[in-house]
């Protein structure tokens, strides 16, 4: 049933996001610019040229963070693990609020690749200061590591930000927003967002045995490590291209996951695919609320989703036992 809800709100909402917006069409002008996409005309102009492209980074975004929360959870065994708790969201601002420091202008591919090189570089630094030799991760330092690093990272960033006078550069990526996608920005970064979500699907098998149990992992055979790094990895490529895309959001990889571990058995092979399809539903609609609540102002995605996340952050704590 909830399937089918999802799928229905997924269906709904790509239909709402090309017709709404500042400027709200006609069923029978969608329809008539569907049918003849090539035609110059002002309706074109809105709903080819700057509605869909922008419906299918906020598909691919909300897929790619929801589809890398869940890993992070299987991966760490922390019900509240998510790439923004844990630095990797940090780490990409950081890195790109340094570039654009350095550089006047900047390609999208170097905007990914600067993305990619701060979410290593959070995610090492995480993962180093929360292993134990002989005892693996801990999952208390694990969160206590993440929550660190993003506050160093993120002051950094303001830092920078304010000494060379960046304000307003940024401003559109620290509140996050899908105002500024195109097709050929989204033909560059796309591409490694789907790659992400292929390659995570392929071992879907093997982090449904590692989120079990480490131990029982290695006596099944597993080579636990080269797992880990090539899942962390994959969260690395989502994680870099959805902030290359949109900026910096967060909670939608803790949200996501465990609203759909409600109806689904912990197999990955099943509730991957299933996590990207609700987080995709989930940014559409996010999207249509951030452009129709105060047109033709944009709300920041970043409030919107905080809204929402705060909340049932929270009431994961009181769940207590479950953590």
């Amino acid at each position: 049933m909830a399937v089918i809800l999802i799928l229905l709100l997924f269906v709904f909402g790509w239909y709402a996001g090309l017709r709404f917006g500042a400027v709200t069409y006609s069923h029978t002008q969608l329809l008539e610019v569907l049918k003849h996409p090539l035609t110059d005309s002002r309706e074109q102009d809105v709903i080819v040229d700057l509605r869909l492209p922008r419906t299918l980074a906020a598909i691919l975004v909300g897929a790619a963070m929801a589809q890398a929360g869940a890993i992070m959870q299987g991966v760490t065994r922390n019900p509240i693990a998510d790439p923004g708790l844990l630095g990797i969201n940090a780490g990409s601002g950081l890195a790109l609020i340094i570039a654009y420091a350095v550089f006047d202008n900047m390609h999208y591919t170097r905007i990914l690749t600067v993305c990619l090189i701060g979410a290593f570089a959070s995610a090492l630094l995480v993962f180093g200061l929360s292993y134990q030799k002989g005892k693996g991760y801990n999952q208390l330092r694990l969160i206590l590591a993440g929550a660190m690093v993003s506050t160093l990272f993120s002051a950094l960033g303001q830092a920078v930000t304010i000494y060379f006078n960046l304000s307003t550069a940024v401003i559109g990526w620290q509140a996050g927003g899908l105002i500024q996608i195109n097709w050929r920005m989204l033909a560059i970064i796309a591409p490694f967002i789907a790659a992400g979500l292929i390659l995570a699907q392929l071992l879907a098998h093997q982090l449904t045995i590692l989120s079990l149990n480490e131990t029982v992992a290695k006596a099944l055979g597993q080579h636990t490590f080269a797992i880990t790094v090539s899942l962390l990895a994959i969260v690395l490529l989502m994680s870099a291209g959805a902030v290359a895309l949109v900026g910096s959001i967060s909670f939608i990889g803790l949200i996501i996951p465990h609203f759909m571990q409600m109806f689904l058995p912990k197999n990955y092979r099943i509730l991957l695919p299933m996590t990207a399809f609700a987080g995709a539903t989930f940014m559409l609609w996010v999207d249509i609320v951030c452009r129709t609540l105060n047109p033709p102002a944009e709300t920041p995605i970043s409030a919107i989703i905080s809204i929402i996340g705060l909340p049932y952050f929270l009431w994961l704590v009181r769940k207590g036992k479950n953590l």
